[in-house]
């Protein structure tokens, strides 16, 4: 009979979905998710060093990169799960990391275009900078709500 019934716990955890195994540590889980954030820190580096050195072909190699950083980041995260219930830190972090995602897509193709190609719109590029600047403002913000919110329920 124990054998039956261990066996249909490891089916039931399966099939619902649920950790069998002990709760996750909130330092631990914290520092997994801040590490997955904070490594776009070098790829924000990388693009504003090529943009600024006018060298466009680099920014674009950048962005790509980036692009997929960002797919591989967000998977990470989805995988991570909630925190033992809990989902605000993961939804903070997922938040910042689809706001950097719609610029890399979306916005910074489109200002490398017309700065690599001497396009004359000052207002389409004024717009894409704002944008770009609104999402990392964005990002920064919803990170730090879900990061203060976890530390206020987890900090000891």
């Amino acid at each position: 009979m124990k054998k039956v019934f261990i066996g249909l716990s490891m089916i039931l955890c399966l099939l619902t979905a649920y950790n069998c195994s002990q709760p996750k540590d909130p330092a631990a889980y914290n520092n997994e998710l801040m590490t997955v954030i904070n490594d776009n820190e070098k790829h924000i580096n990388d693009m504003n060093a090529a943009m600024t050195a006018a060298d466009y072909s680099k920014a674009s190699e950048v962005r790509k990169a980036w692009e997929t950083s960002l797919s591989e980041q967000i998977a990470k995260v989805e995988k991570a799960g909630d925190f033992n219930g809990d989902e605000v830190l993961q939804k903070g972090i997922l938040s910042g990391l689809k706001a950097y995602q719609k610029i890399v897509t979306d916005d910074y193709p489109k200002l490398i275009d017309i700065r690599a190609n001497k396009k004359e719109d000052p207002q389409t590029e004024q717009q894409l900078l704002e944008n770009i600047n609104n999402a990392f403002e964005t990002a920064a913000n919803d990170v730090n709500k879900a990061s203060n919110d976890f530390e206020s329920k987890y900090a000891k």
